[in-house]
């Protein structure tokens, strides 16, 4: 994701320039009276994706694993780099011409949605899209306006990370899933003293408030919206400074990884440098931490819980899905195709979670795991009864306001701002982003 975020960041403006003028149309409004797609039917239908060479040779080993159910529908593919492929996009969807099948990302989903360039795919269903195994959490991930737009190919949790290597050495006590706030806090407290002679010191975590996903996970323990149907903030700037106000302890009083050494270490962080016990980040994320903290032994639970509260509320977090384009003329196609890399074990054994954690238990059973796998499944299976919510629709312009938490927290950090003028220019940022 800090990987992403320059790209994105620079797509912006295009993105609201290039989107603005499509509106609905091309291809068919709903699904034709008799869904049908036999086997032997022959079809062409064109596929877009993000990635690199590696992803793009496991999708030949998946086409011709399709063509063996389909052996007379070609899958005319196309790939590029995160920032060229939404350029290639916009401009696609200012022509009404998006490929058949699109690999959409989160953040941009609503955007695209709301301009009508999606199919609702509700249709195919009971016939072509069954997607038997995926839960409606995960779905639900992919729905506008009741529409479903996209379906999650891959899925992960928003999850506490921790070095095990780093707590056996000072003798303190793994976290657990039962942990407050105000215990986390004592925790960061103890790595902090035991840590203190160590060369580099180490420290407990990094400022926990700095993301704004754990803030969207916060938002979301109480069962409210964090953003309305229309894109609007269902938060307002009181929730921001209580949110920024409940670490202001151990950040006043130097208690956290120092600033100066995360902005020198970005985009990667004091975790990932071997220099925090602590790492809040989606599960997926499991495989660069171990690469770049250079262990194994890194563990996995759920993120404190808030003040009263005895129980979680997750949800899983889609980290890519697949669109099928109202100007399709293949939707039949481009369906069964959709289903078919959703749902295939074979799929999921080709790809293991390098597309996300497979959102079927038929395709998580298939993986050929390794280390950064079985932690990330088995914390994934430990909170499947907790997987109560779908993930948030994010707003178009969703990566701005995402940049702008990051840049006004590293001010905050700094002490030039307090938590008050953070969520004021917050807000007004969201204002010029968003319109609200």
């Amino acid at each position: 994701m800090m990987k992403r975020l320059p790209a994105s960041l620079a797509l912006v403006g295009a993105a609201a320039l290039l989107l603005a003028g499509c509106g609905a149309g091309g291809g068919s409004d709903a699904a034709p009276e008799e869904i049908t797609f036999d086997e032997d039917t022959s079809a062409k239908i064109s596929f877009s994706w993000w990635g690199n060479e590696d992803r793009a040779a496991r999708f030949e080993e998946v086409v011709a694993l399709f063509n063996e159910q389909y052996p007379n529908v070609e899958v005319v593919r196309n790939f590029n780099a995160w920032g060229d492929y939404w350029t290639a996009r916009n401009t696609e969807a200012a022509g009404k011409s998006l490929p058949d099948v699109v690999m959409m990302d989160a953040g941009y989903l609503g955007e695209y949605a709301s301009k009508g360039l999606l199919a609702d795919l509700s249709p195919y269903r009971d016939s072509l899209l069954p997607l038997d195994g995926v839960n409606d959490q995960v779905l639900g991930s992919g729905t506008v306006d009741d529409e479903l737009v996209g379906v999650p190919l891959g899925t992960n949790a928003w999850s506490m990370m921790y070095n095990k290597d780093i707590l056996d050495s000072f003798g303190i006590d793994y976290p657990t899933d039962d942990m407050t706030w105000d215990e986390f806090n004592d925790f960061v407290l103890e790595v902090n003293a035991a840590g203190a002679s160590s060369e580099p010191r180490i420290y407990g975590a990094e400022d926990y408030t700095g993301g704004l996903p754990n803030f969207i996970y916060h938002l979301m323990q109480d069962g409210s919206p964090v953003f309305e149907e229309n894109g609007a903030p269902a938060f307002d700037e009181d929730d921001v400074i209580e949110y920024l106000d409940g670490a202001a302890d151990l950040r006043e009083d130097g208690d956290f990884y120092p600033v100066e050494r995360s902005v020198a270490l970005s985009p990667s962080g004091g975790f990932l440098a071997g220099e925090t016990a602590i790492w809040f980040n989606f599960s997926t994320t499991v495989l660069q931490g171990m690469t770049d903290a250079g262990t194994e032994n890194i563990g996995m639970v759920q993120p404190p819980l808030e003040k009263g509260q005895d129980e979680h509320v997750l949800a899983p977090k889609p980290s890519m899905l697949l669109s099928v384009a109202k100007n399709s003329d293949q939707q039949q196609a481009a369906a069964a195709f959709v289903n078919f890399l959703t749902t295939s074990p074979e799929v999921a054994k080709i790809f293991g979670t390098s597309l996300g954690t497979p959102p079927t238990e038929a395709g998580r059973d298939a993986i050929d795991q390794t280390a950064a796998d079985t932690v990330n499944l088995d914390y994934l299976a430990s909170i499947d009864d907790e997987l109560t919510a779908s993930y948030p629709i994010l707003p178009a312009g969703y990566g701005t306001i995402e940049a702008k938490w990051g840049e006004l927290h590293e001010q905050l950090r700094y002490g030039d701002l307090t938590t008050k003028q953070f969520a004021q220019e917050l807000f007004s940022e969201i204002s010029l982003v968003l319109g609200y």
